[in-house]
């Protein structure tokens, strides 16, 4: 892209008809439905913020304080459990679905070896090939032809679904730890697919891809209000264009790109048609709406439409400006920013599954911010929201699931109470003395309760060659008891309720190394349930993103991400989604356990390397892998060179040279040979995480 392209900036201005009545009604039907679902929900959402300040506290704001004491066990099981279930970016893998591919093949080799040996046989006769024969071995190339072009697919699809996880902005980790986080937290999290389209800007504030799209979009606002006249010369918004358009031109390349978008919406930023019965799924919803707050400059960038003031403003955390009772009593807060004084947009997307279209609305404007059309990307379920959530439960009343922070709560207030409990009793426990009313002057009070070490204290109160203990007494101490105040029980309550034990949390438990054992592998069972849901979720993500890419990418772009030799549809991509889907490999996103899966391999090495037909390099791949070595074994073989061993055992046998004849084997030929079995016992096969 040439430099002086972005000195000159472009101002198309098209006058936006007025909208028709009936137009009108329909946006504000649609506001007002959703404002509508949204009290609807409001329990749950205000469940969500309780727990969040719960997780943040470590107590809840009802029935303690910060003065008190606090231990926070909810913020330490959410940073461990986090952990546990996401460790690392998962492994997609395109699938090519399971068919019969073959229409005269029956699929046994014998048949196909009769057929290849009819054909050799007529070739060497000079007899045309038996018409059947010559069938089977043209179905049986045709069939295999069509597979290999869809591996090659799918494995295109793999690259290009690694490459866009990689090229999110924050990392596509950090933003999936933060929704495993906030699952735990909230009861339910979501993930918004979408595609960034060249010379397009999506609204989500989290999903972005690291170009320059959103600063080519700002100068163009900048451009546009200056050619209308609404920016002045001297203001400081032009000095702002000029900066912008010479970092721009002084940048060797200038990158706009399309490609895959993951935004993670709030968990109560996500509205749900009040019909909805099951969040896995969305089942029964007719549409689903995501509530998003923008500046009128970013609406403006994004949608082209100038708001002007005929929006209602809210400000950073979401409450109104206008309301009287928000004037009053946060009028301070409304001032922090004060290039924010015009406020926050609310702006709707709202998917409608019956009618198959998307609307974009603003809270307070009469008109769609743009015209309703499908949605931008195309799924099989027709929603691009996908939620996640840990704690399903059945209920025809409750949709949202119990958050683990809600489930934990009596144990955390518990716990607080008890070590509180011990704190007063141990203040209570303090030395302390009675004397007789009157006895004492304050002087004397203050000399005996702030004297230094080793202090000289003369009292008035005391005669001469009276006892101390005449005047003073030590009152007598209440013993703590430890039974009064213990926490092992809460633990075995949160064992019960969450999974986690008092060890995983870094306490000292008291039960035997059984008992913790056992409660291990019952906390593993229970991890185990989570990742399945989690890799369900990024399954049903993966399958929706090769989805969009099919459907959006050209082969053009495709081959510049992944490298000439990609292969993408010469067929219709709904012919192609029907053979392939992208799934995640179970257990990929969860800490790996290197040691049980090197011991599961090589006690099945000595098997596959009897084995005839097993191919060296592939073995090979395998052992990287579970080592997790970014070694590319494709570049180290080539073909018809026999092993290093082999070499080794050669070497000096058959050279030629005198020098060498009869010289002993070198290399592994010399090395001690290990028996195939070792002393000791191994675990069972297969993965013992």
């Amino acid at each position: 892209m040439e430099k002086d392209n972005f000195m000159e900036v472009t101002v198309i201005e098209e006058k936006k008809p007025e909208p028709s009545e009936r137009r009108k009604a329909l946006v504000s039907d649609l506001i007002a439905r959703i404002k509508t679902a949204k009290a609807f929900h409001e329990k749950p959402f205000k469940q969500m913020f309780k727990d969040m300040d719960a997780a943040l506290k470590g107590f809840d704001d009802a029935e303690w304080n910060d003065t008190n004491y606090v231990a926070n066990i909810l913020q330490r099981h959410v940073q461990q459990r986090t952990a546990s279930l996401y460790a690392k970016n998962p492994q997609a893998v395109a699938t090519r679905r399971d068919r019969m591919d073959y229409a005269i093949w029956d699929g046994e080799e014998t048949s196909l070896a009769m057929a290849y040996q009819a054909s050799q046989t007529a070739a060497q006769a000079n007899l045309p090939v038996p018409f059947e024969a010559q069938a089977i071995i043209q179905d049986y190339m045709a069939g295999q032809n069509h597979r290999k072009m869809l591996d090659n697919v799918a494995k295109t699809l793999e690259q290009l679904f690694d490459y866009f996880m990689n090229e999110q902005t924050p990392s596509f980790k950090s933003q999936m730890k933060g929704l495993v986080r906030r699952v735990i937290t909230c009861g339910v999290g979501y993930v918004k697919v979408g595609f960034q389209r060249d010379m397009d800007r999506m609204p989500e504030v989290s999903a972005q891809i690291a170009d320059v799209q959103a600063q080519i979009d700002y100068i163009q606002r900048i451009a546009k209000g200056a050619a209308k006249g609404e920016i002045e010369q001297d203001d400081p918004q032009i000095e702002e264009l000029m900066l912008s358009l010479q970092a721009l031109t002084d940048e060797p390349m200038m990158i706009v790109r399309e490609g895959l978008l993951f935004d993670f919406p709030e968990a109560s930023s996500i509205i749900i048609d009040p019909m909805c019965r099951q969040l896995r799924g969305f089942v029964g919803a007719n549409w689903i709406a995501h509530e998003m707050y923008l500046t009128p400059n970013d609406v403006e960038e994004i949608y082209g439409v100038d708001l002007k003031n005929d929006y209602n403003s809210y400000d950073v955390k979401g409450r109104l400006m206008s309301d009287a009772q928000y004037e009053r009593k946060a009028y301070g807060e409304v001032d922090i920013n004060k290039h924010q004084k015009e406020g926050l947009v609310l702006v709707y997307e709202y998917y409608d599954q019956k009618s198959g279209l998307q609307y974009c609305v603003a809270d307070g404007y009469d008109d769609f911010l743009r015209e309703p059309m499908a949605p931008d990307v195309k799924v099989e379920g027709f929603f691009p929201i996908f939620p996640l959530v840990f704690n399903e439960v059945e209920h025809k009343d409750v949709l949202f699931p119990p958050s683990d922070i809600k489930l934990l709560m009596p144990m955390q207030n518990e716990y607080n109470r008890a070590r509180q409990g011990l704190r007063e009793h141990r203040r209570a426990n303090r030395p302390k003395y009675a004397a007789p009313a009157g006895m004492l002057e304050d002087a004397d009070k203050e000399k005996l309760a702030t004297h230094p070490a080793n202090a000289v204290i003369e009292l008035q109160a005391l005669a001469s060659g009276q006892k101390v203990n005449d005047v003073i007494q030590p009152v007598q101490q209440i013993g703590i008891d430890p039974n009064l105040y213990e926490v092992r029980t809460i633990f075995d309550d949160v064992q019960l309720v969450v999974g986690s034990q008092e060890a995983n949390f870094g306490g000292v438990s008291k039960a035997t190394a059984t008992e913790t054992s056992i409660a291990e592998s019952s906390r593993m069972s229970s991890l185990g349930a989570n990742i399945d849901d989690l890799d369900s979720f990024m399954s049903e993500i993966a399958r929706a993103a090769g989805q969009i890419m099919l459907y959006e990418m050209s082969g053009e772009e495709v081959k510049k991400i992944v490298g000439q030799g990609a292969t993408w549809p010469e067929m219709t991509r709904e012919e192609i989604m029907e053979e392939v889907f992208l799934e995640i490999e179970a257990g990929s996103t969860g800490k790996p356990n290197r040691a049980a899966e090197l011991q599961n391999i090589e006690r099945i090495m000595p098997f596959l390397l009897q084995i005839p037909g097993i191919d060296p390099s592939w073995l090979a791949k395998e052992l990287l892998k579970r080592l997790d070595d970014k070694l590319d074994i494709t570049q180290a073989i080539v073909e018809k060179i026999p092993s290093i061993v082999a070499m080794n055992q050669s070497q000096g046998e058959g050279t030629g040279s005198p020098a060498l004849a009869g010289a002993p084997s070198g290399g592994a030929s010399n090395a001690p040979m290990l028996n195939a079995q070792s002393a000791g016992s191994l675990p069972p096969m297969g993965n013992n995480q």
